[in-house]
C-alpha cells in the first residue's frame, strides 16, 4: 500500500471517528458506495460464474472494484474483503437449505424447525464443518495468504432475523403470543451461536479485522466490535421487540465492547427501543427516501449512537439528497449511496432499472461533494 493510499485511508478513518464521537464542526463523511461485494442489482455478464466457487475468483472481483473506486472516487470508503455467501450462514450450519443460484445471491429455502420440541434439540454449530462456516473460513484464510487488505466477518444476522429464517415468521410471531417461553429459548440459543460464530471468524482473520464494516462503512474498533443485520424489527411490536430481540442484541454488543445494528425501510415504532439498547454505537438504515425516520433517529439518538444514512442510489439523485439534506443533522450522521447498475430507489421502493454505474456515482459523488464541502472533484485520490 503507497503511502497516498494509506494517508487516505487515515483521513477517513478519522472523519469517520469523529461522527461516532459527535463532534461539532466535523466535516461529515459519506461514501459513494459502487464496491459491493453482492450480486443483487449488479449486471449478469460482470458476475463471474465462479464468485461462489473459487475464493480466488471472489477475490479478484472485490479487488478489481476496490482499485476502481480509489482511482476514480474521493470519498470515505476503506478498502475491505468480504466472505459473501448470502444471508444464510448460520442458519445454514443450523439445518437451513441454502440455494446457489447463477448469477444471483445465494437465498434460504425453507423452514428447518416446525414444532417447539426441535428447539430443545438443536446443537450450537462447529464452524470446522457445519453448513457454508467452513466455506467462509476457507475463504478468510485465502484473503490472508493472497491481499493486504482488512478484513471483515461475513454477513451477521442478527438472533432475530435468524429465528425468523429457521421457524418462519408466522410461526415465530405467533410463538411470541401463545409459547414465549420457547420463542426465549430459541432466541437465546440463536445469540450464542451468532457470538461463538463471530469469535471463531475473528480468531480466523486476526488483526486484520480490528475494525468492522457493517455494510462497508468502517466501524473503528475504539468503539465496537461486532454489527449485526435487524431487518425484521419493523415487523414486530415494540412491546415484543423489547422483550424478545433487544436483550439479545444487548449481549452480542456487550460481549464485543459495543456494534452497530442494520435495517431497512421503517421502523419508526422502534426508534426508542434502538435508542435504549445497551451497547449501541451506531444505526445503518436504508431509508428508502424515509425521511422522517431518519430525523426522528437524529434526534433520539443525538450524541450517542450515530447513524448512517443509507440507500440504493435513487432515481433522481440531486433532489433525493437535496430534500435529505434540507432537514440533516450533520453532527454524528454519515451518508452512503449504494450504486448498482440494476436498481434504483424511486418514489420509496427499489426498482430494476438499468443505468451507468460510472455516471451515477459520478452524479452521486459531485452532488454530495457540493452538499457535504470539502472535497476534491471526482478522480485520483
Amino acid at each position: 500500500m503507497n503511502e497516498e493510499l494509506a494517508t487516505r485511508m487515515r483521513r477517513s478513518r478519522e472523519r469517520i471517528a469523529a461522527a461516532y464521537r459527535h463532534e461539532d464542526g466535523a466535516e461529515m463523511p459519506f461514501l459513494v458506495h459502487d464496491v459491493n461485494y453482492w450480486l443483487s442489482g449488479e449486471r449478469a455478464n460482470l458476475i463471474p460464474d465462479d464468485y461462489f466457487t473459487d475464493c480466488g475468483s471472489m477475490l479478484r472481483y472485490q479487488a478489481d472494484k476496490i482499485r476502481r473506486h480509489m482511482e476514480t472516487i474521493d470519498d470515505d470508503f476503506i478498502p475491505f474483503l468480504f466472505p459473501w455467501y448470502g444471508t444464510g450462514v448460520l442458519a445454514s450450519a443450523l439445518g437451513a437449505e441454502v440455494l446457489f443460484q447463477d448469477k444471483m445471491d445465494p437465498a434460504v429455502r425453507g423452514a428447518v424447525i416446525r414444532e417447539i420440541g426441535q428447539i430443545k434439540r438443536l446443537a450450537l454449530p462447529d464452524p470446522r464443518k457445519d453448513g457454508l462456516m467452513p466455506r467462509v473460513l476457507k475463504t478468510i484464510r485465502h484473503f490472508r495468504r493472497h491481499s493486504d487488505w482488512p478484513i471483515s466477518v461475513t454477513d451477521p444476522q442478527g438472533p432475530l432475523t435468524t429465528a425468523l429464517t429457521l421457524i418462519g415468521a408466522e410461526t415465530l410471531f405467533v410463538w411470541f403470543y401463545e409459547h414465549p417461553a420457547a420463542a426465549h429459548e430459541l432466541m437465546e440459543f440463536c445469540t450464542e451461536a451468532f457470538i461463538r460464530w463471530t469469535r471463531a471468524q475473528k480468531e480466523a482473520i486476526g488483526e486484520r479485522g480490528r475494525d468492522c464494516f457493517p455494510h462497508g462503512i468502517v466501524l473503528p474498533a475504539e468503539f465496537g466490535g461486532v454489527w449485526l443485520c435487524d431487518d425484521d424489527c419493523g415487523q414486530i411490536s415494540p412491546e415484543h421487540y423489547r422483550e424478545f430481540v433487544m436483550p439479545c442484541n444487548g449481549r452480542i454488543f456487550r460481549e464485543f465492547g459495543g456494534g452497530t445494528l442494520h435495517f431497512c425501510g421503517g421502523a419508526e415504532h422502534q426508534i426508542d427501543n434502538l435508542a435504549r439498547t445497551e451497547g449501541l454505537v451506531g444505526v445503518n438504515n436504508f431509508c428508502m427516501g424515509n425521511f422522517r425516520q431518519v430525523y426522528r433517529m437524529q434526534e433520539a439518538f443525538e450524541g450517542r449512537i450515530a447513524l448512517k444514512v443509507c440507500d440504493f442510489t435513487p432515481l433522481n439523485i440531486r433532489r433525493y439528497y437535496a430534500d435529505l439534506f434540507a432537514g440533516l443533522r450533520r453532527r454524528g450522521t454519515i451518508v452512503a449511496s449504494y450504486v448498482l447498475p440494476e436498481l434504483a430507489l424511486n418514489a420509496g421502493k427499489y426498482e430494476m432499472v438499468s443505468r451507468s454505474a460510472a455516471e451515477m456515482a459520478s452524479e452521486v459523488h459531485q452532488t454530495l461533494t457540493a452538499l457535504v464541502g470539502g472535497r476534491r472533484p471526482a478522480g485520483r485520490a
